[in-house]
């Protein structure tokens, strides 16, 4: 048995929390959720998420691939779907204009794109625009204004319902701020050419803890939701336990080798218990942090100094105690070391460290 638990109250919470930091910063302007469920909805399933979600009042989804919009249609999501990621394969425009999915232009080359896919079309498509305000990624350059303004004046089919760009580095004020000013000045540039651009976001999680006042029409948020964050917290609940069972137990001599590679023998006689659970399954994953700051990296570097003098080895849970896993992690297996303790046996439930994000998506996850 392998499974992540999913909490819904806990869930909950999070939305609960960040509608009300909404309320407190921006009384006098409704600013909407567009939830990101982009890499199966952050590991948490992105159908049982998707519907968790609009069952919670959130109204627009947005993801990154094809696969995952069609998926959410395919599943009867009814709801504003937004794709991220601009694409300059036609055949994957036309999916996404025949599936209603909100697609991103953020070219010229793709604006031209959508517009002979839209001749075609007999419905309304909706786009919104990406503008690179310093991320090199995908969109429109700041300086583009021009480029930027021809949009609005396309085939008559095509409507543009939004605007947005992508923060770089939202830990650093400064950088963040200049990025946000280049934005801004686009708006303005619409505004004084009479340009009803629709709505308007930057914010993803970490920036919509750090600045409230660049909330706009819209926020983007993901790992926030799930209670993970380089900011506050203590504020949110981490979301999703990973867990599974003992399904071999067995006594071994001093001196037996224990795993691939013969890495490590026992120094005693030794109890050992054998969970199905390894690598392949995401656990001992190095954990992605959601910030690629300097100060992070410099927490990265240390811990790794600090793993040569304490002992930095793989543990997990049973009933609520720390125990050590020993030998070399296998695919699907880890060994662990139970000696001294009869109580524990066959069928006894571990819970291992391993993020729902991190963990194979063939795990099943169970909302509670």
């Amino acid at each position: 048995m392998k499974v992540i638990e999913i909490k819904k109250e806990d869930l909950k919470y999070n939305l609960d929390l960040i509608n009300n930091i909404i309320k407190e910063n921006s009384p006098d302007k409704k600013v909407n959720v567009i939830a990101v469920v982009k890499a199966n909805g952050l590991g948490l399933d992105i159908v049982k998420y998707a519907k968790f979600l609009l069952g919670s009042g959130i109204t627009d989804l947005a993801v990154s691939t094809n696969e995952e919009a069609i998926k959410l249609v395919k599943s009867e999501i009814d709801c504003n779907i937004m794709m991220l990621s601009p694409t300059m394969i036609e055949e994957e425009l036309i999916e996404l204009v025949e599936n209603n999915i909100t697609v991103t232009i953020g070219s010229v080359e793709e604006l031209k794109l959508l517009e002979k896919v839209a001749q075609n079309h007999e419905g309304i498509i909706k786009a919104q625009i990406k503008i690179d305000t310093g991320f090199a990624r995908y969109g429109f350059l700041y300086t583009q204004k021009e480029e930027i303004l021809k949009c609005y004046n396309t085939v008559s089919n095509i409507k543009f319902t939004g605007i947005f760009t992508h923060f770089s580095k939202p830990t650093d004020e400064k950088w963040t701020n200049t990025q946000f000013k280049r934005f801004a000045d686009i708006l303005e540039f619409l505004k004084q050419n009479n340009i009803n651009y629709g709505i308007s976001h930057v914010c993803s999680s970490t920036a919509f803890l750090k600045y409230p006042y660049m909330y706009l029409d819209a926020v983007r948020l993901g790992s926030i939701i799930q209670g993970r964050s380089v900011l506050a917290k203590n504020r949110f609940k981490e979301v999703g336990t990973f867990k599974s069972q003992i399904t071999e137990i067995k006594d071994v001599p001093k001196g037996y080798n224990i795993s691939y590679s013969n890495t490590y023998k026992t120094k005693k006689a030794t109890r050992l218990a054998v969970v199905p659970v390894g690598y392949y399954d995401g656990f001992n994953k190095n954990r992605l942090l959601d910030d690629f700051s300097f100060r992070n990296k410099i927490i990265s570097v240390l811990m790794e100094i600090k793993k040569l003098f304490t002992d930095s080895s793989l543990r997990v849970k049973i009933n609520n105690e720390s125990f050590k896993v020993i030998g070399r992690l296998g695919m699907y297996h880890s060994i662990i070391d139970i000696t001294g303790r009869e109580d524990i046996n066959i069928g006894t439930e571990v819970i291992l460290d391993i993020k729902p994000l991190q963990a194979n998506e063939e795990i099943r996850r169970e909302y509670l």
